[in-house]
């Protein structure tokens, strides 16, 4: 039995039919067929294997060989990576390969990158793996046009605005949320034209970011609108020939009549006239960037959908001048001193996760106070961000480890400093704000303990160990990063000046031996090798965060304004487990053509980059590892395919369920989990 499920026009064809088995992974069958003489392997280090890959590349719409493409090997028993290109039939191959686990992927301009086995770009490839003297005939890599992206760019007057910078960014899954990804940029000709190209299939934002180049340009074209406006007045009110040859003439007349017509509300027009005409004054509007099909807001941006080797013309946009203000205003501290180098960042709301610009920053003079020019209109939230370092005269000193430093140099003395933060919203619209108050106040703090769970025995000094918090999903105000937290030797740390926020608590270690860290899966780390009293090795790593109730690995720590923590417990095991198997056709012979999909039965852990969820790529001999699931009951299935980070769509793992298999999950357990696709799919 099998069942299809389509899925944002996508076809996954899952099997129900599985089978459990223990065994080893079946190998590969090699493949002598020959070819012509293909490309050398340009590799210049010396290898010392005896397998071979050979290959060819074609396009994607024709199938014809592609020559001169660059082809990258990377994998297991190579130092570095190797590449070589395509002669011209489009083959290649690499030769003097020890046995291990390879991935290849291709490129060339105008084409998209795209990996060996992978159903269509930016997805996951087909690793190959290799035996000692193999030669394996890899299939054919089908390498697709890029998509373009092309049209005109006018100015509010209607011409073309050449030097115009358009990006293309693209619709992606990042974190286990939907961003944009910057995809291709162009800056338009003297015909205002421009050509995005190279484009992977998918949904993009298009937008236009003209260059405001200070006051020069924008205020030749306000004086030359306010000449004009002048001269037509002038003629008008039949004033005769404007004299002194120039604007400053024109203006004078001008203030004379403004004068006779009302007084002086017509002076205090012209005195606004004179400042627009000011070359050193402060510019009054600005370009703002312009969304496809034309809006200033980012919320309001239509898709562009590019499918394989389209060319999409009419991707037009006009200019528009909008009115700028300054903001400016004052950081208060609860001392009544301004912390040296405060920053105040001008965040806008509407905005769409990934895109870049609009963000403005300033810092704060010694009287606390701050300015931003040339805001465009909107909505926008005010963050300061300040240190203090707080001595106590009492306490000797002692030496702080300087974060992120190299070579094991010394670092400052006495405790970390006191984060200090503000916020607050403003809204925009084109007049001058003075006075706007940022009253900053001490960050939260999180505090417990490091425990470990296992047989070994813990790290003999817990000092080296250091507790941080990652932030989760994309904040809406990003206050920077936040000192780590150092533990002491029974094991407790406390972290300070915590801004409001979502977050995961995670441990690491510092320095070689047991306290040195490495990744694990699911961001959590690891403290490095130790030993049981008998000699067995030991792997310690991150198990679970547990702060206010919940594990902070699994569902986000949320950190409010006097939300203060008191009772964290971050826990090391020993233990950890390991599922293996095999992905059978319904013959039972290997197959690579799926993707692996792993995630929790519990709905309640469907949650953005959980650890639970994992997807694999088979490897050409049909086997699939995926270790350091927590414990618990899972879901396994095959797809045909999948677009990276959908696997993390709760509407997505749902319509899986129904096809998918359970297999459960011990602590510490090894398990081998092999999969048979079902007949006819």
């Amino acid at each position: 039995m099998h069942t299809t499920i389509a899925f944002r026009g996508l076809t996954a064809i899952l099997s129900a039919t599985v089978f459990l088995a223990v065994g080893h992974a079946q190998q590969a069958g090699q493949a002598d067929g020959r070819r012509n003489q293909p490309a050398r392997d340009a590799q210049v280090q010396q290898a010392t294997g005896t397998a071979m890959i050979l290959g060819q590349v074609v396009t994607g719409d024709s199938g014809t060989p592609v020559r001169r493409a660059q082809v990258n090997l990377s994998g297991q028993g190579l130092r570095g990576q190797r590449t070589t290109m395509t002669d011209e039939e489009g083959r290649f191959v690499f030769t003097l390969l020890p046995a291990g686990r390879y991935n290849v992927t291709t490129s060339k301009a105008g084409h998209v990158n795209i990996a060996y086995g992978a159903k269509a770009p930016g997805r996951a490839g087909t690793p190959i793996q290799l035996a000692d003297g193999q030669k394996l005939e890899a299939k054919a890599i089908s390498l697709p046009r890029g998509g373009v992206v092309t049209g005109i760019v006018l100015d509010e007057n209607g011409e073309p605005a050449p030097g115009t910078p358009v990006r293309a960014m693209r619709e992606v899954i990042r974190t286990g949320e939907k961003r944009l990804d910057s995809a291709g940029t162009d800056t338009t000709d003297d015909r205002g034209m421009y050509r995005v190209y190279g484009l992977q299939p998918g949904k993009y934002i298009v937008y236009a970011q003209p260059r405001n180049q200070g006051s020069g340009a924008l205020q030749v074209s306000i004086a030359s609108e306010i000449e004009a406006a002048v001269g037509q007045i002038t003629q008008m009110l039949g004033a005769g020939q404007a004299g002194g040859g120039g604007a400053g003439g024109r203006s004078t007349q001008l203030g004379d009549l403004l004068g006779q017509m009302g007084g002086g509300r017509g002076q205090q027009a012209f005195e606004q006239l004179q400042q627009q005409l000011n070359p050193e004054g402060q510019p009054t509007a600005a370009y703002a960037p312009v969304f496809y099909p034309g809006s200033t807001s980012p919320s309001s941006a239509a898709t562009v959908e590019i499918v394989a080797g389209q060319e999409r013309f009419g991707v037009d946009f006009q200019l528009q001048l909008t009115q700028t203000a300054q903001v400016d205003g004052v950081v208060l501290s609860p001392d009544g001193v301004t912390p040296t180098g405060t920053q105040i960042t001008l965040v806008p709301k509407d905005t769409l996760p990934g895109l870049p610009g609009g963000t403005m920053t300033a810092r704060a003079g010694r009287d606390g106070r701050f300015t931003f020019r040339n805001v465009i209109p909107g909505q926008y939230s005010l963050v300061a961000r300040g240190q203090v370092r707080v001595v106590d005269p009492a306490a000797p000193q002692q030496e702080v480890p300087a974060a992120g430093g190299r070579g094991g140099g010394r670092g400052q003395t006495g405790p970390p400093p006191q984060i200090l933060w503000a916020m607050a919203d403003i809204a925009v619209d084109g007049t001058d704000q003075s006075g706007v108050s940022l009253q900053l106040q001490e960050g939260m703090t999180i505090s417990g303990r490091v425990t470990f769970d296992g047989v070994g025995a813990p790290p003999s000094d817990l000092t080296r160990l250091r507790v941080n918090l990652v932030t989760v999903g994309a904040p809406a105000v990003d206050f920077g990063n936040i000192s780590a937290a150092s533990v002491d030797a029974s094991g407790r740390f406390t972290l300070q000046g915590v801004p409001p926020g979502r977050y995961s608590l995670r441990g690491t270690g510092q320095g070689g031996g047991a306290g040195g860290g490495r990744a694990a899966a699911g961001g959590a780390a690891g403290l490095g090798a130790a030993t049981t009293p008998q000699g067995t090795a030991v792997n310690w790593q991150l198990a679970s965060a547990m702060a206010g109730g919940r594990d902070s690995l699994d569902f986000p720590l949320v950190v409010g304004p006097g939300t203060n923590i008191t009772d964290a417990v971050v826990t090391f095991a020993d233990k950890s487990t390991e599922l293996t198997g095999t992905l059978q056709d319904a013959t039972g012979a290997a197959t690579s053509d799926y993707a692996i999909i792993v995630f929790p039965s519990d709905k309640q852990y469907w949650q953005p980059q959980s650890r639970r969820i994992v997807s694999v790529r088979p490897g050409t001999d049909g086997r699939f590892t995926t270790r350091n699931l927590p414990p618990g009951s899972y879901m396994i299935v095959a797809v045909t395919d999948v677009e990276p980070g959908e696997w993390f769509d709760p509407g997505f793992l749902e319509q899986l369920a129904a096809a998918a298999m359970r297999v459960s999950l011990l602590e510490g357990e090894k398990k081998t989990q092999n999969l048979r696709i079902a007949g006819g799919g």
